[in-house]
């Protein structure tokens, strides 16, 4: 027999261990393997690497890479726990620890090598699919099929080094002695969570710090830089998990004290929770972040959606914008407007035709009052000493300061308006004056043309028209269209989305499976646990009781403390993200706690099957 046979006939001798390894492995690979499909489809080619839409491709795919490395070295060693009794056998029996690690090194890389294969067969079947939804998603005229070869050869290349890397290194915490002593697991005990409530206190208190600094005291965060984001992250590590270790050690410490505990199978629950209250800890833990990064993947760039139309309206606040710069040739300038005039015949169109004069030197601009209500649709009254400040950028107040200005320095402030009155940066400022001031103002006159449509989001294939035929010419015209700037913002969401999308699908899918091995490799070890119980008296029903609800614990606990984190994020960034946030989030909440309902019925239906067989 060969040393090969041996390595092919255990790992179908136990192909059920094998086979949640090679599933977890396969569906990493699929998704960076689709993920990557889309990174170098034909028509991202014109995509600029430098842009932030480019910078944000190439980091979603490094971190869709690091946390399928992260995630397949966390399903090996779950892998190697539950093989630890016939690695044991085998030392027993006289294989020295050269040839088990070479074993097992062999039997990562068939079952890696197996699971890039079938990954890359399946997602070709797959892709057509994806990329169908992928053009809805990303709302692209074509995005059809091609033989995605870049993407095939870097998915084989990056997980076939990550395989042989893994397996090598993983193989080398693999001693004799822990072996046969984990071959005697039944005796192992767990060690109890110690209090730290001090340090729990103080780790509240440093993430809070951090937090305030970053809301408060940009300096500080812009001083520190990456530091600054490397000691905040690791810091709400280590208060949720301290929150959850210690919580959960409270909680069974006030449980044992309650009446409730002699009721029922209580105090079977609480024996059991207190006999694996570390690693039930780690459990929660782990699955607590990988689902707050479902949730926030899901509810921050879903709820971006809502927010384009808006900002698109507050930068440029009109459907077509077209500025005659004074020095621009008067041909160039008719040419223009009739062409525009014949594109937009065939759609609504409220037209205005409105001027300013401009300071250049401090760009600030100044509109007679008939303009400005024009534009406002609305009658405001001004004195012959009284100015309006109105912004020229968006989020930038408006100048208020008149007292070196040539004409109005002696002006009062009537009144101040926060929204940007033109494309916002053109100007720093408007001062809307009386009409017979601003004609008595020598400043250069900027000729300013406005198309405002209606239903304006429907018309982007005409937006790209005109913005692509009259382009803006400094000097010369300055064109700007909420349309072009809605549609391009729209694709970036859009984009964001669909990678927030693939990592939340790996992060939910890698809590589901690292539960999933954790009940695994806790298997045996429960089964013969209950059967000693169930000698004395536990019934079945009464053992399901038990079951269900540590279940219930170790998936619903988790999904509780990740909403929570969720909402307090949102709140506290609830400037940045559309008001529409909570309804998003409450939305895909209630849709992940149906999905979680669902698995946790599956789970504990199986589970309690495979417990009592």
């Amino acid at each position: 027999m060969s040393f090969n046979h041996i390595v092919i006939q255990n790992i179908l001798r136990d192909k059920w261990t094998y086979v949640s390894y090679f599933l977890s492995s396969m569906f990493s690979i699929i998704i960076f393997f689709l993920f990557s499909v889309i990174v170098f489809h034909p028509n991202l080619k014109s995509l600029d690497p430098d842009s932030t839409l480019g910078i944000s491709l190439m980091l979603a795919s490094m971190l869709v890479y690091l946390f399928s490395f992260i995630y397949i070295i966390y399903s090996i060693r779950a892998f190697l726990r539950k093989k630890t009794k016939t690695l044991g056998i085998f030392m027993i029996t006289g294989a020295s620890m050269k040839q088990i690690r070479k074993l097992v090194f062999r039997e990562n890389l068939l079952i890696g090598i197996i699971a890039i294969v079938t990954a890359i067969v399946l997602g070709l079947v797959i892709t057509p699919l994806f990329l169908m939804g992928a053009k809805v998603v990303l709302k692209a005229d074509t995005f059809g099929m091609y033989m995605p070869l870049q993407a095939m050869g870097l998915t084989i290349g990056l997980f076939l080094i990550l395989f042989v890397v893994i397996s090598t290194v993983v193989t080398r915490f693999i001693n004799k002695e822990a072996s046969i002593q984990l071959l005697k697991s039944d005796t192992v005990i767990e060690k109890p969570i110690k209090p730290h409530y001090v340090l729990l206190v103080l780790s509240i208190m440093m993430t809070a710090t951090l937090a305030y600094l970053l809301k408060i005291e940009h300096s500080i965060v812009d001083t520190l830089s990456v530091l600054y984001y490397l000691l905040f992250f690791i810091s709400i590590l280590s208060t949720i998990y301290l929150v959850i270790a210690q919580g959960f050690r409270l909680f069974l410490k006030i449980y044992e004290k309650s009446p409730a505990y002699l009721q029922k199978t209580n105090m079977l629950l609480a024996s059991n929770l207190n006999a694996k209250m570390k690693s039930h800890a780690n459990m929660l833990f782990l699955i607590t972040i990988l689902l707050s990064g479902v949730f926030l993947c899901t509810s921050i760039l879903f709820s971006s959606y809502y927010n384009v139309k808006k900002a698109s309206e507050e930068n440029y606040p009109y459907s077509f914008q077209y500025i005659a710069d004074p020095k621009a040739d008067d041909n160039m300038v008719k040419a223009d407007l009739d062409y525009l005039e014949k594109t937009l015949s065939t759609v609504q169109a409220h037209k205005y035709y409105i001027e300013f004069k401009s300071n250049e030197d401090q760009r600030i601009g100044y509109m007679a009052l008939s303009d400005y209500n024009l534009l406002q649709q609305q009658e405001t009254d001004l004195g012959k000493d009284e100015f309006i400040a109105v912004a020229g950028s968006r989020d930038v107040a408006p100048i208020i300061n008149t007292a070196n200005d040539l004409y109005i320095n002696s002006f009062k402030l009537a009144r101040t308006q926060e929204q940007n009155l033109l494309s916002t940066g053109f100007q720093q400022s408007y001062f809307i004056i009386p009409d017979d001031i601003y004609d008595a103002i020598d400043y250069p006159v900027y000729k300013t043309y406005i198309y405002e449509l209606d239903d304006w989001t429907a018309h982007t294939e005409l937006a790209n028209t005109i913005t692509s035929d009259i382009p803006s010419l400094p000097g010369e015209r300055y064109v700007t269209s909420k349309i072009d700037l809605y549609d391009t913002e729209m694709f970036v969401k859009s984009v964001m989305f669909f990678i927030g999308s693939m990592l939340s699908l790996i992060f939910l899918s890698a809590a589901m499976s690292i539960l999933y091995f954790y009940l695994q490799t806790t298997l045996q070890q429960e089964k013969e646990k209950y059967i000693g119980i169930r000698k004395l008296g536990l019934s079945k029903k009464e053992l399901a009781t038990v079951i269900a609800k540590e279940l219930a614990i170790l998936i619903f606990v988790p999904f509780s403390i990740a909403i929570t984190l969720l909402l307090i994020t949102l709140l506290s960034m609830r400037t940045m993200v559309s008001t529409a946030f909570l309804q998003v989030s409450m939305a895909s909440s209630f849709c992940f706690f149906v999905l979680f309902l669902i698995s946790y019925l599956l789970i504990r239906k199986s589970y309690f099957k495979r417990l009592v067989s």
